[in-house]
């Protein structure tokens, strides 16, 4: 575990093969009900989970508390199904936005909006560096249907520089992972992912972490 810290400190990200077994990851899928094949996935996701799919979750919740090396807690949860029916892409840029449970306009955070019911905000760059996200996928993943992408060592530039990647697509890097590989990454890393370019599914558990307090009265919603 203590190279997985080293390259989240260095590189942004950092890859943990096998973390949840083949079997566990279809429980884990057929625990998360998507309404519409062209839905692309659900959000709130760990509110809707059905009980098999607890141990995993909470084996999830234990790797980011040791990555973390301190409690955390599930603040946003979503899981991306991108198949056939719902094939997107998306552009390079960094996770900026945490939800909260009602709005309270304080000095640093700004561009609120509402997503599925709960309050979203940008959060300032000491908040989302005590964060981390994992990324559990469901089924392998590769190039060819929307692995990441990612450019290590891009989480420490200052969050409201413009996600530029130009000149360094050559230091990208495709994360491709196998069902039960875990990914774990900074929300400030710069990331993208293209469209599928084959038929299938991949379906990711996306788990976001926060180790720390919102300063009052602004509090974390329940992921």
């Amino acid at each position: 575990m203590e190279g997985a810290r080293e390259a989240l400190q260095r590189d942004g990200y950092a890859l943990l093969r096998g973390r949840i077994s083949a079997a566990d990851c279809g429980t884990v899928a057929a625990a998360f009900p998507v309404t519409s094949p062209r839905a692309g996935g659900v959000r709130n996701a760990l509110r809707i989970a059905e009980a098999q799919a607890q141990a995993s979750i909470k084996a999830l919740h234990a790797l980011a508390d040791d990555l973390l090396q301190r409690p955390s807690r599930a603040v946003r949860a979503i899981l991306f199904d991108k198949s056939p029916a719902a094939n997107w892409a998306v552009a390079w840029h960094r996770d900026l936005m945490i939800p909260v449970l009602e709005r309270h306009d304080l000095a640093g955070y700004r561009n609120w909006s509402v997503k599925d019911g709960v309050c979203h905000v940008q959060a300032p760059l000491e908040i989302l560096r005590g964060m981390l996200t994992l990324r559990l996928h469901l089924d392998d993943c590769d190039a060819r249907n929307g692995a990441l992408r990612v450019l290590p060592a891009s989480h420490d530039i200052e969050q409201d520089d413009a996600p530029q990647v130009a000149g360094d697509e050559a230091r990208t890097v495709t994360c491709v992972a196998q069902a039960g590989d875990v990914l774990a990454m900074r929300p400030c890393l710069l990331h993208a992912s293209g469209k599928a370019q084959q038929p299938g599914r991949r379906r990711i558990l996306h788990i976001e972490y926060a180790a720390q307090e919102l300063p009052p009265p602004l509090q974390w919603a329940r992921a």
